[in-house]
């Protein structure tokens, strides 16, 4: 094999194991799932192995004296790049991704990213969520407090099964008074109440969240938020519950908070509406996992 060859060899061996220790250092500090859905990480064991094993090859085959014998295969698109500049930009383009992915902090994605991408409130999809200033909330509805007999109070989240049957999970949430809206069925249970609204006014309902105010949104409005996955953080979309609360509105954007408040609606556009009145809450840190996954009903 001739130096040039066996050079290049030995770099693309470099760059796999590169990708490899990036994976690696991901299951490390337990900061995959702020990149890849939990359903996604046996597919991330299984690429390390791949990366470092055909990352070794190419090593062993760039440093190994033995592998002095060209390969043709008669066919066009296999040359090497010609020249140091030209060769450089090729691989440039591999190992910017692996400097980029040990340099730049594990941030969470944030406000900032749903602003951009729009946020999921109720039953409908809005690039600004609705203000009941500037969008015409009925007044009788979007009154500053309502009075509800249910006081709010923050409990447990593990009292609230988990059911990963949605019928079963739709007639657990119907009977109970309050409803704890646990990351394992977060969509799930939210949907289910968009569903039937009218059936869960005045209950209490309890989720986390982080603050997410948009500049369209009246002074005491806010949407309670999570990020939804479905196989990284590419494809995240935002769900949340609308929450209309002077005290909640003093928090800041993107902090984390446990809340239970009692669910009333509104009217947007003719369309109802849930939303978070009279809430108790306080300020936690962001969850191991702070993403939950998108929730598909199966069609027979």
């Amino acid at each position: 094999m001739k130096p040039s060859i066996q050079f290049h060899t030995f770099i693309r061996g470099v760059i796999l194991i590169g990708y490899a220790l990036l994976v690696l250092k991901l299951f490390l500090t337990f900061n995959l799932q702020n990149f890849v859905a939990p359903k996604m990480h046996g597919y991330m064991y299984f690429a390390l192995g791949v990366f470092i094993l055909l990352g070794a090859i190419q090593i062993i085959r760039g440093t190994s004296s033995a592998s002095a014998k060209e390969h043709h295969c008669d066919c066009e698109g296999h040359e090497l790049p010609k020249g140091f500049i030209r060769s450089s930009m090729v691989y440039a383009l591999f190992i910017f991704p692996i400097v980029v992915g040990f340099l730049l902090p594990d941030n969470l994605l944030d406000s900032s990213v749903a602003a951009k991408r729009g946020v999921k409130v109720g039953n409908s999809l809005f690039s600004t969520p609705p203000s009941s200033e500037q969008k015409g909330l009925n007044q009788a509805e979007g009154a500053e407090k309502s009075s509800f007999a249910t006081e709010p109070t923050l409990g447990p989240y593990d009292e609230f099964p988990v059911e990963k049957d949605f019928d079963k999970l739709k007639e657990i949430v119907n009977k109970r008074e309050k409803i704890i809206v646990r990351d394992e069925q977060y969509i799930q249970t939210l949907s289910i109440v968009d569903e039937k609204l009218d059936d869960f006014v005045g209950k209490e309902i309890q989720l986390t969240g982080f603050v997410y105010k948009d500049e369209g949104f009246a002074e005491e409005e806010l949407v309670i938020s999570r990020f939804t996955v479905t196989c990284c953080v590419a494809d995240a979309s935002v769900y949340g519950l609308l929450a209309r609360d002077s005290g909640l509105s003093k928090l800041e954007p993107d902090t984390w908070i446990n809340v239970s408040g009692v669910i009333d609606k509104v009217d947007f556009n003719g369309q109802a509406m849930p939303v978070l009145k009279n809430p108790v809450f306080e300020v936690i840190d962001p969850p191991a996992n702070p993403y939950v996954e998108e929730f598909y009903i199966k069609i027979e």
